[in-house]
Formats: C-alpha cells, structure tokens, sequence
C-alpha cells in the first residue's frame, strides 16, 4: 500500500518540505562521513558467502562479482549467511547449467564440465574414496547424455548429485561383474584349463598385465570387443550395436582377439610368473 504522502503526490496535491533540520556539532562528529551502513556491512557479508563457496568449490564459470551481484539482487540486505548460500548455490546451478548446455563456445563448456567433475568427485571422496574417480566420471557421462532431462537449471548441481548416485550403483555392478569376467576370460585364453590361471589373474598384477595385452591389439574395434564383453558385461548385440557391425561380425573380432591374447609372449610370461 502506498503511503499518504506518495498518494498526494500522484494526485498533484503539492506536498511541503519537511522541515531543516539541526545536527547538533559533536552528533555530527559521532558520525563521520563514508562510514559504511547497515547495507554496505550485508552486502560485504554477501560477497564473502560467495567467495568463501566459490574458493571451496573450486567455481570457475562465473566471477564471484558477478555471481555476488546475483545473490545480493535476489536476497536484499535482511537475510543470514545461509540464505546467502543457499542463494549462491542455486544461482550457480543456473550458470553452470548454461553453460553445459550451450554449443557456441567449446571453451566455456569444458570448463563448466570440469566445474561439475570437481563438485562430483568431492562428493563422491566423501562417500566413497575408493570408487571416488570412477564413479565421478561415470556420473559426468550421464549428466551430459541426459542432460535435456533437467528441466529446472537451478536444480542443476541436484540433478547431478543424483546422477552420481546412479552411477555409484552401475560401478558397484560392474567391478563385482569384474572378477567374473576375469574368470571367463581366464577361461578362454587357457582353452578350458583355467583352474590356476584364473587364481593367478585375480591379482591387481596380472589383471594389469592383461589390459595392457589387450591395449596391444593391433585392431581398435577386437579391443573394444575384448574389453566390453569380458569387462562390460554387454552382449554381442549390444555391442555390435555400438559398433554398428552386425554380431556375427562382434563374434568374429572376439575370437581373432582372444587368439591374439593367447600368442602374446609378455601376457603368457606374466601369468606364468615368469621375468619378462
């Protein structure tokens, strides 16, 4: 509701000037001038809520004055330091979120994606030191294929939290799946004997051994066959579908792998136990 004296004035009645009034001389040494006000002391508290989130969090894709402007713009001088934050957080969630969005300048979407994979993998040390890396770059994968799925950019940095969650899950899944795959893959390079050679493969030592094998493949498509079958835990069809090859051709590039594996010296000298 307008006050009296702003409904006089639009209604052309002529207000009077409030009356002068007289500091007295040593009131107004008791206030020297510049003195910061309430305002300036909240806004200070503003930009350093801000500040304060942006060194932690590592944010790049925007300046702290401009992301400060934004916060202070949207909370005004009476609110605490965890409005403030609260703020900040959301409006950088809009920020990041354009920019991961955006096609027109590479630079700026690299960098917001390296934003995100620095908040992901915090989060996920916190939980999960282990699995903190993978599962981090598994989470930034599925924020960028399911990116049209967040529908509110301020619930951006959410919607990510929530797709690390998932992908902890998928790599929980796929390193329990791992030690199978070790196995099945043991099986075939011993031809059925795979008793003692499977034992020896479950060490880190020789399961490195064997991808650094498979990274010898000559062929770039018998890797990725090699790796997403007995890593991956994906069929034939799935990945003749990644490929766009049919899976006829998928068993082909298997077995010509495998059998390339199999007359690798350095992999049989490693698994044997033998210097190289």
């Amino acid at each position: 509701m307008r006050s009296p004296q702003v409904v006089l004035e639009l209604t052309g009645v002529r207000v009077p000037d409030a009356p002068v009034t007289h500091l007295d001389a040593a009131v107004m040494d008791e206030m020297p001038a510049g003195e910061p006000t309430p305002s300036d002391h909240a806004r200070a508290a503003c930009r350093s809520a801000v500040s304060a989130l942006a060194a932690r969090g590592g944010w790049t894709c925007a300046s702290v004055d401009e992301l400060a402007d934004r916060v202070w713009q949207a909370a005004g001088p009476d609110v605490s330091a965890a409005t403030f934050h609260q703020l900040a957080k959301h409006h950088y969630s809009i920020l990041l979120h354009a920019a991961c969005s955006q096609q027109a300048d590479p630079h700026q979407r690299d960098a917001a994606y390296a934003d995100l994979h620095r908040l992901l993998y915090r989060a996920a040390y916190n939980r999960w030191p282990e699995l903190a890396e993978d599962a981090a770059q598994r989470a930034l994968v599925l924020v960028y294929e399911q990116l049209d799925r967040c529908r509110e950019p301020g619930t951006f940095l959410a919607f990510a939290l929530n797709k690390l969650r998932h992908a902890f899950q998928q790599e929980q899944r796929a390193r329990k799946g791992n030690a199978a795959a070790i196995d099945d893959l043991a099986d075939v390079l011993a031809d059925g004997r795979a008793g003692a050679l499977a034992e020896r493969l479950l060490s880190e030592e020789r399961t490195m051994a064997l991808l650094q094998a498979i990274e010898r493949l000559p062929d770039p498509r018998q890797r990725s066959v090699v790796l997403w079958k007995f890593f991956g835990g994906m069929s034939d069809e799935e990945i003749g579908t990644r490929l766009d090859i049919t899976s006829g051709h998928v068993r082909v590039l298997r077995h010509r792998g495998v059998d390339r594996l199999r007359a690798d010296a350095q992999l049989d000298a490693a698994l044997s136990g033998e210097p190289r």
